[in-house]
């Protein structure tokens, strides 16, 4: 997976360190389209790239996402059939 949002190397490195499944569904990454590792920005709108805007999420829930906001795709049939809302619930 090649960085192509700007992030920062030492960012890049600590995200991959803290993101070793995906954030949102908790699936393992694993090397085919469905499954593999994407950047997410949690706010697509936000003009700075930090720790606590970036995620590495699996392709499904990244494209399931796509531009809605957070609260709006929380809400989606992709979430509830995913039960993420009850995951990041209980996220620290």
């Amino acid at each position: 997976m090649s960085n192509n949002w700007n992030i920062p190397k030492e960012l890049e490195n600590k995200i991959r360190l803290r993101d070793k499944i995906c954030f949102y569904c908790e699936k393992e990454f694993k090397n085919n389209p469905k499954d593999k590792a994407t950047w997410e920005h949690i706010d697509n709108n936000a003009k700075n790239i930090t720790e606590s805007n970036i995620v590495l999420c699996c392709n499904s829930c990244n494209a399931s996402k796509g531009t809605k906001s957070l609260k709006e795709w929380l809400e989606s049939e992709y979430c509830k059939k995913h039960r993420i809302k009850e995951k990041l619930a209980i996220k620290p």
